[in-house]
């Protein structure tokens, strides 16, 4: 899979879902723990995290964690070809 190509040439090159989850009323306890997860359409690799605090962190960090290490990325290949 690839890239999917938007006007103008930019492109959609991952995916970031995000369930909030749900805590019950009164006590704060989680029934459904949130999740996050990433799918990347470059290398086809698909990450995920659960918890309030892990999805806190994956959401702000994954635009530059797995463009970093991600063989699909435009940044990677140049760096495999030397």
């Amino acid at each position: 899979m690839s890239a999917y190509t938007l006007p103008g040439g930019r492109q959609i090159t991952g995916a970031l879902t995000v369930k909030f989850g749900q805590q019950a009323r009164g006590t704060g306890r989680w029934v459904e723990q949130p999740a996050a997860k990433y799918e990347c359409l470059l290398c086809e690799t698909t990450e995920k995290v659960i918890g309030a605090e892990a999805v806190t962190r994956f959401t702000h960090t994954i635009r530059t964690t797995h463009p970093a290490t991600c063989p699909g990325h435009p940044n990677q290949q140049g760096a495999q070809a030397a």
